[in-house]
């Protein structure tokens, strides 16, 4: 070993300056070894959870809230369409696993690409969401009274029209998803015949729709009954009709006197007996308001026939027949019924 005497330094480091510099380079060699210095054991700035995992999501409706997951932690709710990040970053090598922990309300979401190793930022996880189907119901109910070869057309929400021909349940074609409303209506009535829908209208829940009733009355059927007319004289005699029904279109009538107790006529009253007139014949009958007319004829002794209008309106029954100038026109028969029934031309069923 090469010793350097003290008092020998400043006349070396004169003569041989070079070895002051090699000194000074050996020394901070070895200042670096005792510090634990070395490129064989230094880490790399930033490679230990440098790296994000993230994607777009699209087709959330505003307002609906989606969670994602990864690697079965790291919960991140997303309530808008476009690019997501976890909060957690990963090292480099690390696996992930993007995964929806819970679906947005009425929504499906899938993931693709949602799995695999990091190696830098992860920006291709896809989210794509969709709506569920809505659950449907069907609405119906019930006919009755409908007379036997006859139809009524119903229909639902102003549309979804459905020919009834019997009595018995039905159901429309087209099902009502759930939480809409629905209204049934009667379009077209049946021949002779009107019908009246209840509880048709509301908003479908979670069930089908059962409780509709739609139930059908003869026209006829407004004419049947004891009739006895509206205007009395004291000490008078006065008219009463019993009239059957005899089928969709016609009427048996039997016509008798009245007779009041009292002469009043506001107390008991007997007939006398009843003479059979025949049956009335109608040939088509029309409605306005709450005006119902049936056009028809009326039976004679002769065995012709007469032409007459009946019109039925509230507790009234008015015979046009015996008016020379007969109306023709609903706007004529409504007037005509208005002044009979004013005038106690009418009468009232007993």
């Amino acid at each position: 070993m090469f010793v350097l005497m003290t008092s020998h330094r400043s006349q070396v480091f004169q003569c041989f300056p070079w070895i002051a510099r090699e000194a000074l380079f050996v020394a901070a060699a070895a200042l670096m070894v005792g510090c634990g210095g070395g490129s064989g054991s230094a880490a790399p700035i930033g490679a230990e959870g440098a790296y994000t995992v993230g994607g777009v999501v699209s087709g959330l409706t505003a307002g609906k809230t989606l969670v994602l997951q990864n690697s079965g932690g790291d919960d991140l709710g997303v309530n808008s369409n476009g690019n997501f990040a976890f909060a957690t970053r990963l090292d480099s090598g690390a696996a992930y696993a993007v995964t929806v922990k819970a679906q947005p309300d009425g929504q499906r979401c899938a993931v693709s690409q949602g799995a695999g190793t990091v190696t830098a930022n992860v920006s291709g996880v896809v989210v794509r969401c969709e709506a569920l189907p809505v659950a449907t119901y069907t609405v119906g109910g019930v006919v009755s009274g409908l007379d036997s070869g006859g139809a009524v057309v119903l229909q639902n929400n102003a549309g979804d029209d459905m020919s009834v021909s019997s009595n018995g349940g039905f159901t429309f074609p087209t099902a009502v998803g759930e939480g809409a409303s629905y209204s049934v209506a009667v379009k077209t009535q049946p021949s002779w015949q009107t019908c009246i829908v209840q509880n048709g209208a509301g908003t479908v829940s979670t069930a089908n729709v059962q409780a509709i009733q739609v139930n059908c009355d003869s026209l006829i059927a407004q004419l049947e009954g004891f009739w006895v007319e509206d205007l009395c004289l004291p000490m008078a005699w006065g008219t009463a009709l019993t009239i059957a029904r005899q089928g969709q279109s016609q009427v048996n009538v039997k016509q008798m006197g009245v007779i009041y107790e009292d002469g009043y006529c506001s107390g008991a009253f007997r007939t006398l007996a009843p003479s059979d007139m025949g049956n009335a014949v109608f040939t088509r009958v029309t409605s306005s308001g709450g005006v119902t007319v049936f056009w028809g004829a009326w039976p004679e002794r002769n065995g012709t026939y007469d032409a007459a209008i009946w019109t039925r309106v509230g507790p009234y029954l008015c015979f046009l027949r015996d008016n020379p100038e007969r109306p023709s026109t609903m706007a004529e028969v409504e007037a005509r019924t208005a002044g009979a029934i004013a005038g106690k031309a009418c009468a009232r069923r007993r």
